[in-house]
Parts: C-alpha cells; sequence; structure tokens
C-alpha cells in the first residue's frame, strides 16, 4: 500500500436498526439507508452497487424489486379527467382532461417492480413534513383523487417501464396518467379534488392533510 494519502470512497455506518452507507465519489457526501442484502451485494467483485438521490432501500426477491424513494416537495402538474355533462342511461358521463398545478409536501413512494416485465405494477405514497423521513415521522394521507391510504389505484393505464432511471419511471407512472373523478374526496374535511385546490390555492397546508401513520410504516419494507 501506498504511504499517500488515500481519498476515502465509501463509508458504512451500522445503527441499531439501520445501515447507512456513505458516497464520497461525488462533489458532496450522499448517504443511503441500505439493507444488508445490499452490503453484502456492494462487498461482492462481481456486484456494483450504485444508489441513486432519493432512494431509501430497496429489496429484491424472485418475481420483482421493491423500490423506496423520497421526492422533495414542489410544484407538480396533475392531469384530471374532469366531469362535464350528466350521466345518461346506458353512456358514460362526458369528460374533459385538464391540469392543474398543485404544490405538494415531500413525498415518500414505494414502488413494486415485476421482474418479467420491468413495468411499475404498484404504487404506494404518502406525503411527509421535515427535513428527513424517519421512524417518528408523521405521514399523511397526500389530496390526490384515487388515493386510498397509502395506496394509489393504477386502474388500466399503461405503467412506465423501467430503464436506468427508476426515480423517472415512478415519476411518470404517478403523474403522467391523469387521475379520475372516483374516489375524489380529499383532505381531512373530505372535499372534492377541484375544491380544494380553490379552497387552497392550489397549495397543501399540512394542517389540510390526513394523518396515515409514521415513517416506521413506510421505512419498515415490503406490506
Amino acid at each position: 500500500m501506498s504511504g499517500a494519502m488515500q481519498r476515502q470512497l465509501y463509508g458504512v455506518g451500522i445503527f441499531e436498526e439501520e445501515i447507512v452507507m456513505s458516497d464520497f465519489t461525488g462533489d458532496a457526501e450522499k448517504r443511503f439507508i441500505v439493507t444488508p442484502d445490499q452490503l453484502m451485494d456492494f462487498f461482492r467483485s462481481e456486484v456494483t452497487f450504485r444508489p441513486f438521490p432519493g432512494l431509501v432501500w430497496m429489496k429484491s426477491s424472485g418475481d420483482g424489486e421493491t423500490y423506496l424513494v423520497t421526492f422533495p416537495a414542489g410544484e407538480r402538474t396533475i392531469l384530471y379527467r374532469q366531469v362535464t355533462g350528466k350521466k345518461q342511461k346506458g353512456k358514460k358521463a362526458e369528460q374533459d382532461l385538464v391540469d392543474y398545478k398543485l404544490r405538494l409536501p415531500k413525498m415518500a413512494v414505494q414502488a413494486r417492480i415485476d421482474t418479467a416485465n420491468r413495468r411499475i405494477s404498484e404504487i404506494r405514497m404518502c406525503g411527509f413534513a421535515g427535513r428527513t423521513l424517519d421512524a417518528t415521522t408523521v405521514v399523511y394521507e397526500l389530496p390526490l383523487p384515487n388515493l386510498g391510504g397509502f395506496s394509489l389505484c393504477l386502474g388500466s393505464t399503461e405503467r412506465a417501464a423501467i430503464g436506468g432511471d427508476v426515480m423517472g419511471a415512478i415519476e411518470r407512472t404517478i403523474f403522467d396518467t391523469p387521475f379520475n373523478h372516483h374516489n375524489h374526496l380529499v383532505g381531512t374535511e373530505r372535499i372534492p379534488f377541484e375544491q380544494y385546490l380553490v379552497k387552497y390555492k392550489g397549495t397543501c397546508p399540512i394542517k389540510t392533510l390526513k394523518k396515515i401513520g409514521t415513517g416506521r410504516d413506510v421505512l419498515g419494507g415490503v406490506r
């Protein structure tokens, strides 16, 4: 070994409930919560573990993978199928596709990916406040149609295919697919989605969101 000072590339911290991996290869230190299996993979010479910003953990099984990721707070475009006419017997009510701007809080999203077709098959998501997601963080139901508690109804929509960009595929699955007017009552007041948008001027005050658990319910892994 050379006597010159070496640059540290990675570091591992093992705590009572979590394993934290630090990545020093970029301009700034990045930290990721990893599973024991991921840590083992990292130290196998034939496997390279490449965490990406926003990843909390990834679990794999024989038929698929599940990712837990977080997204920053920010304005999102919500595609919504708005009912424009009365439903007539034997016919569907007329609908228009409209888009709204809604500023959502930080989000934690658990996405299940099928091994066979590399497509997202299930989404569980919630909002949270504060700087980080930990076991005691309060999590909230987001004020979005098609969402009940943690579970987002994907229906028969075309789910995004996974390539090298897991975060991008998850975003496309959630926000590039139109939400519909079913299950459209949102927030603690259980008011229609469009009424909520108008009342709170395209924002999501935390006090208006329904508490559905804590970070422990999200960080614990696959249901």
